[in-house]
């Protein structure tokens, strides 16, 4: 028996439908036995995107996000720790009660909520990135792989744990090519693209942040961390 939806929410998924998908146009090649069919479990209220799609990786679904803001790279300060005013918390999406709706219906709801963000499917991964990211020809995740400056050895054996690219034998497709295929063949695999921050400290009690983009690959049991640009 399907479920049944219920207040803002029947709302938002039935407006989806009728509006259209948000998803950038690529292709929708899911495995059969979809798992974009799977309900969402009774601890799915107050989710956002991030939510929803740690509940799919829970399910045992290749999950690939990228967060907004990721690309930062930046240094911060100096400053005095112990005197640095915090940040203004910004704004959130109302989060989403998705109780018993499918794992695609609750992708596109939260979406909606979150407009700064599009998914699809790659390869039989559900990706979820920026909207500007999914437009930008020139972000490294779409570089080729025999022009993306990582540190190497750590990137092939993270991307290919059982072959390390030589050379004379350079990898083909883009960075994000490897990761979906990577995440879509060991099954429960995920990738992540965040911003990282930690905090260095000078002389006279000062410190300055590093903020840099941070590439996760791995599953429940652990995770690689690759920066994502040599130093």
């Amino acid at each position: 028996m399907r479920a049944k939806l219920t207040g803002p929410l029947a709302i938002l998924v039935g407006a989806v439908a009728m509006l259209g998908s948000v998803r950038p146009a690529a292709a929708q090649n899911f495995p059969p036995g979809d798992r974009l069919t799977t309900r969402m479990p009774e601890d799915a209220v107050g989710v956002d995107v991030k939510a929803v799609l740690a509940i799919a990786m829970r399910l045992g679904v290749p999950v690939g996000f990228e967060e907004v803001g990721a690309l930062a790279d930046q240094i911060k300060g100096p400053f005095h720790p112990l005197l640095r005013h915090k940040p203004i918390v910004s704004v959130r999406p109302t989060p989403l009660d998705v109780r018993g709706v499918t794992l695609r219906e609750a992708l596109d709801a939260v979406v909606a909520k979150d407009p700064r963000y599009a998914w699809t499917v790659l390869d039989g991964v559900v990706v979820v990135r920026p909207v500007a990211a999914w437009r930008d020809p020139s972000h490294p995740l779409l570089r080729p792989m025999q022009a993306v400056r990582l540190e190497d050895a750590r990137l092939a054996e993270a991307v290919d744990p059982w072959r390390l690219e030589a050379e004379s034998d350079p990898a083909e497709g883009t960075l994000l090519d490897r990761l979906n295929a990577t995440a879509r063949a060991r099954g429960q695999y995920h990738w992540i693209l965040a911003s990282s921050s930690a905090l260095v400290l000078l002389d006279r009690g000062r410190a300055v942040e590093i903020v840099e983009p941070v590439l996760r690959l791995g599953d429940e049991a652990g995770e690689d961390t690759i920066p994502l640009y040599r130093r």
